[in-house]
């Protein structure tokens, strides 16, 4: 493994980028959740031609470094390690990374426990933990929908599908004439209450697209308490979600 240091104007700062050859055919440049950046090259590859690349992706490294330094704690982990905790669902789940044949991923109590052949592989790791929490991201605001759906039911809308992203800095948004949702997939960093208003907030949105005084009336009908939730979820952001 092979160390090239980028220079960063914008964040005023050393970028060290890893580089590691490989039997491969094609460069892949790629910038982790903790700033960790990883250069995948083919084994031949002059170091000559590797610095230059590097210097020609310095804006676009300097980009990717600031989105997540700004989410940190919102929409990315630290390195995945024993110890280090996260929220879910309002409350902290402290990883429990151990070494097994077969890869898992499993929550006991307060602790999510990952199960993997090399626990240093962190590209895998993370891999592993984003799925599962894609996976329980689902199942849990799948749940609210399914509870608030009838709410607009009655009104002939037909259920949203329910698609989950990365957003950088929406909760949710909709799409009436797609008949989707797409909700943040760390929207259940925050508590059961915060969710559901967020979902609520995006089913009204079938009914009324802007945000006019009768969708605000409309909300208040459902959930009256809706302003003190959206206060939680706006503090929590702020202290980094």
């Amino acid at each position: 493994m092979e160390v090239y240091d980028v220079f960063s104007p914008e964040l005023n700062t050393v970028i060290p980028v890893l580089v590691e050859r490989k039997r491969i055919k094609t460069c892949r440049l790629k910038v982790f959740p903790d700033k960790t950046v990883k250069f995948s090259v083919p084994e031949n590859t002059p170091q000559h031609w590797i610095e230059e690349y590097l210097n020609s992706k310095n804006q676009w490294l300097s980009k990717k470094i600031a989105i997540f330094e700004k989410v940190k704690g919102y929409a990315a982990t630290d390195l995945i390690r024993s110890g280090i905790s996260i929220r879910y669902l309002g409350e902290d789940l402290i990883f429990a990374v151990s070494r097994c044949d077969k890869n898992a991923v499993y929550k006991e109590g307060k602790n999510l426990h990952i199960c993997a052949p090399d626990i240093n592989d962190q590209e895998k790791i993370f891999a592993q933990f984003d799925k599962w929490w894609r996976n329980e991201s689902l199942q849990v605001i799948n749940v609210q929908v399914e509870k608030l759906y009838p709410i607009i039911e009655k009104y002939k809308v037909d259920r949203p599908k329910v698609m989950l992203r990365k957003l950088k800095t929406l909760w949710g948004s909709c799409s009436p004439r797609m008949g989707t949702i797409t909700f943040n997939q760390y929207l259940t960093k925050a508590t059961p209450a915060c969710i559901e208003y967020v979902v609520l907030h995006e089913l009204i949105h079938f009914l009324y697209p802007n945000h006019s005084r009768l969708f605000y009336d409309f909300l208040s009908n459902y959930m009256p308490d809706w302003k003190a939730r959206k206060k939680v979820l706006d503090q929590d952001v702020v202290h980094g979600l």
